[in-house]
């Protein structure tokens, strides 16, 4: 009797070991990795802007670049771009030496950098932003940068064309080998961002150069790509 309850119970777990291999060997994968590219026009664009002076003394030196920073800022304002749209992203002020014959060193004047940034919501006024700013008393656009107001939905746009162009070349592979997809084992989104058009000080001094009679050449946006990419891990049959 003993032998028998024994034989059983080996009989169960050679069942048992047996469907656990079996369903092991039923599971079949592939992963492919999905891209996707959307191009489209820009509609908002960032300006880098600043003004740099040296004075005697620190007091004016921070007066003389506050004269200028405040009258470009209400130049600007005068095209319809609202405050909240206008950012002080830098502010330095920093004694100038120079350094005498026997290696010592004296201060001979102070200077002063103040930077801000735009944001323009109609690409149109770009160029007119900019030569507003240089005609007020700005002496370096540092960069352009254009970019999308509603970046978000881009980004979930080409995850979603990513996801599909995933499951076709799934579907693809599947179909060839003479199977068919039947699950998602795993996903693993990568990254999906825009690479935003940016304009350095040099590229723009270029493009000004390009101008006829001291006139700026309008800045042209171009477009700009939102990217995405996963990798998807399908069951197939």
């Amino acid at each position: 009797m003993r032998k028998f309850k024994i034989l059983g119970l080996m009989t169960v777990f050679c069942l048992l070991l047996s469907c656990s291999v079996a369903f092991a060997q039923e599971v079949r994968t592939i992963s492919v990795d999905g891209t996707s590219v959307i191009k489209t026009m820009p509609d908002q664009a960032t300006i880098n802007i600043s003004i740099e002076n040296t004075a005697k003394d620190a007091k004016e030196a921070s007066a003389k670049n506050a004269i200028v920073m405040n009258r470009i800022q209400k130049d600007i304002l005068a095209l319809s771009i609202t405050k909240d749209k206008i950012k002080t992203t830098n502010y330095n002020l920093y004694p100038v030496y120079n350094r005498k014959d026997n290696g010592t060193q004296e201060i001979t004047g102070y200077n002063v950098s103040n930077q801000i940034t735009v944001t323009v919501d109609n690409i149109d006024l770009v160029s007119t932003v900019i030569d507003t700013a240089i005609n007020a008393g700005a002496n370096s656009v540092n960069s352009i940068e254009f970019g999308l107001k509603d970046s978000q939905s881009f980004k979930d746009k080409a995850l979603v064309q990513a996801i599909n162009d995933a499951k076709r070349k799934a579907d693809i592979i599947a179909s060839t080998l003479g199977k068919n997809v039947t699950n998602v084992v795993n996903v693993n989104s990568n990254n999906s961002y825009i690479e935003a058009r940016t304009f350095n000080s040099l590229m723009y001094a270029k493009s000004a150069d390009a101008g006829i009679g001291g006139v700026s050449s309008p800045i042209q946006a171009g477009d700009i790509s939102v990217k995405a990419n996963v990798s998807i891990v399908f069951e197939i049959n």
